[in-house]
């Protein structure tokens, strides 16, 4: 088995949560979804995990209780029988609460519902400004993992030229690079947070395929291997000169990165040679303002700004209007490089840059590197 969260990892995040529901005037959250849980605990069991604002946490767990107390450094790790159990447990864990938080980006109507009739007289508040409060400043044990996952990628991008000379279409390669990656350690599953959120090991994308647009929050969509699943690649021909959009997820522990690089059997056709080379240039241009203080909307002006001197401004992200997102224990965490968000960046926060030109009929091409906001000085490239 791999190794478990250290237990200073563990109390470190919850210290950090803590001060955040002080500071939003939450009495206690209630924890559900399976990227939180195990952020907060270690392990991911059918539980819930009750965290006062001051005090110990309470994990009270339906199943399994056994592995709870095997794999999570909490202290009270106690067994809940059923959701009737649940209000009684939350008080003697916290006293009487005023304002109960929930993860209301997430949480199902119908348990909401259950939870509004379960805790009468309580208020209940959104916990989750508090939670990426501290999800977003990764700690070095996180970005030893997202390293660890990188090195996944490096071996599924030094395969694909070797493959291009045996795949025919963008599925056949999909394929072979899901093979290495799987032999390389990856884990499989990735979490993408919310309704209809799922996310494979990427997309592998090639010929005008690429530039299709999909109902994912992604500028690549792909018509997929068929309408059930709507995004992806269905088998788009290779061909000399056009563009192979190699978009990877790379999973190690929990924990995520993402890359991409285009790759093509002859020499690109216009307008993507020329785009291939203004993307590259976006991202020079962009990875000086990865820095801690300044604004998330910086990355996607500038990348917006460079692109439209090149006359490539209307195939800029193609239907997106974001540049990069934050990658964690899921492929869309903050910070968000968006047009309008005037937040700023914060050393620890580990964002994915991904400019990219769209040209429909045509293709698509870009390239993306996962990157490390320092306390002082220039980004990290996780994935150099």
């Amino acid at each position: 088995m791999a190794p478990g969260v250290p237990s200073e990892e563990i109390a470190r995040r919850i210290d950090a949560f803590q001060a955040g529901l002080v500071a939003d005037g939450i009495d206690a959250a209630l924890i559900v979804e399976a990227s939180d849980l195990y952020y907060l605990t270690g392990t991911v069991q059918d539980a819930h995990l009750v965290v006062p604002a001051a005090g110990e946490p309470v994990y009270l767990v339906r199943r399994v209780l056994e592995r709870a107390r095997a794999e999570s450094p909490l202290a009270r790790i106690e067994p809940l029988a059923s959701l009737r159990d649940l209000a009684p447990a939350v008080r003697a864990a916290c006293g009487e609460i005023d304002r109960l938080g929930l993860e209301l980006d997430v949480l199902p109507a119908a348990r909401y519902l259950r939870y509004v009739r379960t805790f009468d007289g309580v208020e209940f508040a959104d916990c989750m400004p508090a939670l990426w409060r501290a999800r977003s400043r990764k700690s070095a044990w996180e970005v030893d993992r997202i390293r660890g996952a990188s090195l996944q990628l490096r071996a599924a991008f030094a395969a694909v030229p070797a493959l291009l000379a045996s795949c025919a279409t963008d599925r056949d390669l999909q394929v072979e690079l899901e093979h290495v990656l799987r032999s390389a350690g990856h884990q499989g599953a990735c979490r993408f947070r919310g309704l209809n959120g799922d996310v494979f090991y990427g997309a592998v994308l090639a010929g005008p395929d690429a530039a299709v647009p999909a109902s994912s929050d992604t500028p690549l969509g792909g018509y997929g291997p068929s309408p059930a699943v709507g995004r992806g690649p269905r088998a788009g021909r290779i061909e000399p000169g056009g563009a192979v959009t190699v978009d990877l997820v790379g999973a190690l522990d929990g924990y995520l990165v993402d890359a991409t690089r285009t790759f093509a059997t002859a020499p690109l056709i216009e307008p993507l040679a020329a785009a291939l080379r203004v993307c590259e240039e976006i991202l020079e241009t962009v990875e000086p303002l990865l820095v801690a203080g300044v604004s998330w909307r910086a990355s996607y002006d500038r990348g917006l700004e460079v692109a439209r001197a090149a006359g490539f401004g209307d195939s800029f992200m193609g239907s997106v209007s974001f540049i990069g997102h934050g990658v964690g224990l899921e492929m869309n965490e903050p910070p968000f490089l968006a047009a309008g968000l005037d937040r700023s960046l914060e050393a620890g926060n580990v964002v994915a840059v991904e400019p990219k030109l769209v040209f429909p009929g045509v293709g698509a091409v870009g390239v993306e590197n996962t990157y490390l906001v320092r306390p002082d000085g220039p980004p990290e490239n996780l994935t150099a």
